[in-house]
C-alpha cells in the first residue's frame, strides 16, 4: 500500500518537476513512514519543524543523516501530541507524505475527495496519512495532523468531525506546553 502511495505521489508531483524525474524515498521510525521526493525537501521540512528547547533535548545525540533527525523530531512531536491528549493509542503508526507546497496539498485533497481546498497539510482518515506543505511546514503544522492520528488510532469508533477538530487544535496549542 504504501508502494502504491509512493508512485501516486510521484506521478502527481511529476509535472511539477518538469524535466526532473520526481523518485520517492521511504523510511520508518516507530510511529512514522516518512515518504519524500528529494533530499533537498527533505532538508527544508527539518530546518522548519523547529522543536522548543523543551523537546530538542530529547533529540537522540546521533541523528547524523536528515533522515534520522526528520524521523527523531516527529517521534518527539508523537510522543508530546499523546502526552497533551492522554491518549497512547495501541499500535500508532501513520504515513507521512511531504509534499512541495500547499498547491500540491490542495491537488491531491482535489483527487481524493473532489473538493477544492487550500489547506497546509491534511489527515486522511481512511489512509491512515498525513500530507504536508514542506514549504509551510511548521512544529504547530505537524502537532495539529499528528493530533488527528492519535484520535484516530485511539478511539474504537471514531468520535464526530468536529470533536476530531477540537482535539487536533488542542494538540497544536498546546504542543509547546
Amino acid at each position: 500500500m504504501n508502494k502504491i502511495l509512493c508512485i501516486l505521489a510521484g506521478i502527481i508531483l511529476l509535472p511539477a518537476f518538469s524535466s526532473q524525474q520526481a523518485s520517492c524515498e521511504q523510511t520508518s521510525s516507530r510511529y512514522v513512514t516518512l515518504q519524500y521526493t528529494g533530499k533537498e525537501e527533505l532538508r527544508t521540512f527539518a530546518d522548519n519543524i523547529e522543536l522548543p528547547a523543551s523537546l530538542s533535548q530529547q533529540m537522540r545525540k546521533n541523528t547524523v543523516t536528515t533522515e534520522e533527525e526528520v524521523l527523531a523530531k516527529t517521534d518527539i512531536i508523537v510522543e508530546k501530541a499523546e502526552t497533551v491528549l492522554d491518549m497512547f493509542p495501541a499500535n500508532l503508526h501513520f504515513t507521512l507524505i511531504l509534499l512541495p507546497s500547499a498547491k500540491d496539498i490542495s491537488k491531491v485533497f482535489f483527487q481524493k475527495y473532489s473538493k477544492n481546498v487550500d489547506y497546509l497539510s491534511f489527515y486522511s482518515l481512511s489512509e491512515k496519512t498525513i500530507y504536508i506543505s514542506v514549504k509551510d511546514a511548521n512544529l504547530h503544522v505537524l502537532a495539529h495532523e499528528i493530533g488527528h492520528a492519535i484520535v484516530d488510532h485511539f478511539f474504537n469508533v471514531r468520535p464526530p468531525y468536529n470533536i476530531h477538530e477540537l482535539m487536533a487544535q488542542f494538540t497544536e496549542k498546546h504542543i509547546t506546553d
